[in-house]
């Protein structure tokens, strides 16, 4: 209860659901045309059906008055008889029994009326607008409570007028609002039903639209209340307006890459342990053995020495090769200037050697002295020769020959690295850049962690290039690097394979 009631009052009257909130506002909208519109409606009909009225009032007034004009000399009556002929005259006209007729002069004395009872309480001081314009040979009209009937009336005089157009006499009409009012209540009621069934049929309408502006929103909803709950299997299903599919299918597209990288991660860490868990293991027997004979047996230190050298070895370039990949996936922006790659590949093949002749293979260098300014970061495309050269002494038997080639072609720097050794398999190659894979380790000399070529596929797109790799079992294997020359690179396109 504290809580509720530290929530301000107007908040608590706010829907929380987008559904609500959308509802309520579009039926607000909608009750405000609605209401306007109903009322513009009634007053404009409640105003054309007085003014029907006051049209009907005027031309029956309007006939009588012409028949009482000059020279039929009808308001010159003198007997009984005369004013009993005039009387009946009138009564001709009343096509309502609540219209009430009246002849005056221009003295506003009454000559003939209808009702009796008017004559008696006649007076002149009376407030009749109608009257006063009709001497002055104009028409207005009134609405007015009868003073001796205690009921509203329409008032209109017409001019009798003479043969020379002189005001020579009145004739007015009045005619109860009762009826009239009736009619206007009608109309009311028409207006006032047919808004009404607008504003359901409307908000029937609204409700259908906002339930499916609302539904793909609490779909998308639910569905990243569960991924967050850990669950990266939900994908939200597209539907609702174009907007909301699309936005469902690219949150589908974006789970899916998450999905993919969580699990593509949990893979890495997985296989990193298992990699650091072969040479961890195998060093930690040798020391014990050390330990434990070393001291005595000099020809076994002479043996487990260089065996944990070549451990700590492979155990460096792991953590290398690891680092490196996580600084990349992070996106991390390696420094670059521009560089003539050839003194680079030199000096690297120079310090190779050593390694080529005691796997007693040949390298052969096919390096120009100068190459076209790459982009580039020094240190990461040492890394990615310094792999691919590692990588043909591995799956290259002792007699067999290493070429490295570089040079030019269409705006790009090629580097190729080809051995003889067997080869790649051919359902192999679309797996040889992903991490942790190797191919069948008895082509090998000696176990490696699976990373090289991955490490070599991103440093190559890093830098704006990409590799490709060409092998025929039997025949060799060739890796090529492309990197754009010049200070402008493209988009990194994926590995080709052939």
């Amino acid at each position: 209860m504290a809580i509720a009631s530290s929530i301000p009052m107007h908040r608590r009257l706010i829907p929380r659901s987008l559904q609500s909130r959308l509802l309520v506002v579009f039926l607000a909208v909608i009750l405000l045309s609605q209401g306007v519109l109903v009322v513009w409606l009634g007053l404009s009909l409640q105003g054309l059906t007085i003014e029907q009225a006051e049209h009907d009032l005027e031309l029956e007034a309007a006939i009588l008055a012409s028949l009482l004009s000059e020279p039929s000399g009808y308001l010159r009556v003198e007997d009984s008889d005369e004013r009993q002929d005039l009387e009946n005259l009138i009564t001709s006209f009343i096509t309502d029994k609540g219209v009430q007729v009246s002849v005056l002069d221009t003295s506003l004395q009454i000559v003939v009326t209808t009702n009796p009872e008017i004559r008696e309480r006649w007076t002149e001081n009376d407030d009749r607008p109608e009257l006063v314009a009709a001497l002055n040979g104009t028409e207005e009209h009134d609405v007015r409570k009868d003073a001796w009937q205690d009921e509203s009336y329409l008032f209109a005089a017409i001019s009798v007028f003479s043969e020379q157009r002189d005001v020579i006499g009145v004739v007015q009409f009045a005619t109860p609002m009762g009826p009239v009012n009736a009619e206007i209540i009608r109309g009311w009621i028409g207006v006032v039903a047919a808004g009404a069934v607008v504003v359901v049929v409307t908000a029937f309408g609204v409700h259908l639209v906002t339930r499916r502006v609302a539904e793909p929103i609490q779909n998308l909803t639910a569905v990243t209340r569960a991924m967050a709950g850990g669950d990266l299997n939900q994908r939200a299903t597209p539907s609702g307006p174009e907007e909301f599919e699309g936005l469902a299918q690219d949150f589908n597209r974006m789970a899916d890459r998450v999905h993919d990288m969580m699990a593509r991660q949990q893979a890495f860490v997985s296989d990193a342990a298992h990699e650091l868990r072969s040479p961890l293991a195998g060093a930690r027997l040798r020391i014990e053995m050390l330990q434990q004979h070393g001291r005595d047996k000099v020809e076994l230190t002479q043996q487990y020495l260089p065996q944990l050298l070549q451990d700590m070895d492979h155990l460096q370039r792991l953590v290398d090769h690891l680092l490196a990949l996580s600084r990349l996936d992070q996106g991390y922006e390696m420094p670059v200037s521009m560089l003539d790659l050839a003194p680079l590949l030199y000096e690297l093949t120079d310090e190779m050697r050593l390694l080529f002749r005691a796997a007693d293979v040949t390298l052969d260098v096919e390096v120009p002295p100068h190459l076209p300014l790459v982009s580039s970061n020094a240190e990461a495309i040492r890394m990615v020769i310094r792999n691919l050269l590692d990588n043909t002494i591995q799956h290259t038997g002792s007699g067999g020959r290493v070429a490295l080639h570089a040079e030019a072609e269409d705006g790009m720097v090629m580097i190729s690295v080809a051995d003889t050794g067997q080869g790649i398999p051919s359902e192999s190659l679309p797996h040889v850049f992903d991490r942790f894979y190797r191919v069948d380790k008895a082509r090998t000399r000696k176990g490696g962690a699976g990373l090289g070529l991955s490490l070599v596929r991103r440093i190559a797109e890093a830098h704006g290039g990409h590799v490709f790799v060409k092998s025929h079992l039997g025949q060799g294997t060739t890796f090529t690097v492309r990197l754009p020359a010049g200070a402008e690179a493209p988009r990194s396109q994926e590995p080709d394979i052939e």
